[in-house]
């Protein structure tokens, strides 16, 4: 009994420092990667697409280090019955993929990003 006892207030514990580093600090850096996944994916499509320049170009315009998101950009043309569509994208992911955004281009409308 007195062995059940140990390893419950072990876990407890566990799990209030779980929880603290969660709140204190994994929380803001999993909101930061959201945001910065937003951000660039939003960036790097207006540039690619709009302004027509190329990724490497782009992806030098910002003043962070953004070598940890990678970058997929996505032109798609699919004919459907004779009428030709165009599908460009940027999607930016951190983690795996666990946290991604992407921005889709629309002709005279520039880029926005897409909810997922």
């Amino acid at each position: 009994m007195k062995f059940v006892k140990i390893i419950l207030i072990l876990l407890f514990v566990m799990a209030l420092i779980a929880g603290a580093v969660w709140q204190f600090w994994l929380k803001s850096q999993v909101d930061f990667a959201k945001v910065a996944t937003a951000f660039s994916a939003k960036q790097v499509c207006s540039c690619r697409f709009v302004a027509e320049r190329e990724l490497e170009s782009c992806l030098g315009d910002f003043t962070v280090d953004v070598s940890q998101i990678n970058f997929s950009v996505t032109s798609t043309h699919v004919d459907d019955n004779g009428r030709t569509e165009i599908e460009q994208s940027v999607t930016a992911s951190v983690l795996g993929g666990l946290i991604k955004d992407e921005a889709r281009f629309e002709p005279e409308l520039g880029c926005s990003l897409v909810k997922p």
